[in-house]
């Protein structure tokens, strides 16, 4: 039983799997395009089939002796692995929204910010607030605009037990349910406001 070596490894996250005249071995494992399995074939007469359908020869199980490969059209199975690839990248990035804030902001910005991130816990994503403070701003205004900006998240409750102070940051994640045991700026169990 042969195993990819890592340049072939390499190759294959660089290009994708190998198709066509790069299969290299004398019988493959072959799928059809419509997904029936068609028991060990010699290479040669896999791609003649492959090549009257118009379609490529992809070898997409490697590691088992002799490699399987699928009939399929290339470029429309990469297309889908890299959409895959991207969403869920998307849902990723969909986490954590995050307001940021400074301590000589003004009061409309901060009441936009606020309504803004409302709306995200509203829709179920959990909600970051940051302050930053610039230059010479002493810590403690940093941190009472902070806390005034907290007073609008009373109903919602928070992941970190109080804000947490890194450099020039401050920050606090809620979380949209609302109710947490024990933590800042949330409801109790069973408590209804």
């Amino acid at each position: 039983m042969s195993f990819d070596t890592k340049r072939e490894k390499e190759m294959r996250k660089k290009f994708g799997p190998r198709k066509n005249q790069y299969i290299k071995v004398h019988e493959v494992q072959l799928i059809d395009d419509k997904g029936e399995n068609l028991g060990v074939v010699q290479t040669e007469k896999a791609l003649a089939l492959a090549e009257e359908r118009g379609l490529d020869l992809v070898e997409v199980g490697a590691t088992v002796q002799p490699p399987v490969c699928k009939i399929m059209d290339f470029a429309k199975f990469m297309y889908l692995q890299e959409k895959k690839a991207k969403s869920s990248k998307k849902s990723k990035s969909k986490d954590i929204k995050e307001f940021r804030f400074t301590a000589v902001i003004d009061k409309g910005d901060i009441e936009h910010r606020v309504k803004r991130a409302k709306e995200y816990l509203q829709k179920g994503f959990p909600v970051k607030i940051t302050m930053f403070r610039k230059g010479r701003i002493p810590k403690e205004q940093a941190s009472e605009v902070f806390d005034s900006i907290l007073t609008n998240f009373t109903d919602y409750s928070s992941i970190e037990p109080e804000p947490v102070n890194e450099g020039r940051y401050i920050f606090l994640t809620f979380k949209p349910d609302g109710k947490t045991k024990d933590k800042q700026n949330s409801k109790k169990e069973g408590e209804d406001v």
